[in-house]
């Protein structure tokens, strides 16, 4: 009996140094997978998503259809946009020449410099109290029917509305 559990030990111990040296082996490849695999559980991304994975994907792409019928292609900054995020501190965005007003919990009159510029900048003159929508960066999508404030804020930038064109 004793040989039998001696010989088991060694063959297990034996299975488990091939399994650490296979695992530490550095082919070069190793690392860049691994790098890719952590990444990939990170961020939740991957092809192993599965079922939730499928399901929030077909819900963005759902959203994104429902924004896309919706919005009106145009020409320049000029019209009424509607945040795409519900619950937003900005519900609409009118912009008519070289103002701005916007309605939501964040409801106010503003400017925008130099509308007709490559990179136009919007700013906010709120009664609110608002640190995070004060000055931003203006861009229209090539199809004129999205639009994206890329406000200022700290080092690693500020916060980013969507909004699509319904006016």
């Amino acid at each position: 009996m004793r040989i039998r559990g001696t010989a088991r030990l060694t063959a297990a111990a034996a299975a488990a140094v091939l399994l650490l040296s296979a695992c530490g082996s550095d082919d070069g490849d190793g690392d860049a997978q691994n790098d890719q695999q952590q990444e990939q559980q990170e961020t939740g991304a991957g092809e192993g998503d599965g079922a939730d994975g499928d399901a929030d994907e077909t819900e963005r792409a759902r959203e994104h259809a429902e924004d896309e019928a919706r919005s009106i292609e145009g020409d320049g900054l000029d019209g009424v946009w509607e945040s795409i995020v519900d619950d937003n501190d900005i519900e609409t965005l009118t912009i008519t020449g070289g103002t701005v007003e916007t309605t939501g919990p964040l409801s106010c009159p503003g400017t925008v410099s130099e509308p007709d510029s490559a990179e136009p900048v919007i700013e906010l003159d709120c009664e609110v109290e608002n640190t995070k929508r004060v000055r931003g960066t203006l861009e229209l999508s090539p199809e004129g029917n999205r639009l994206y404030i890329g406000w200022d804020g700290e080092a690693w930038g500020g916060y980013i509305d969507s909004l699509i064109r319904i006016g």
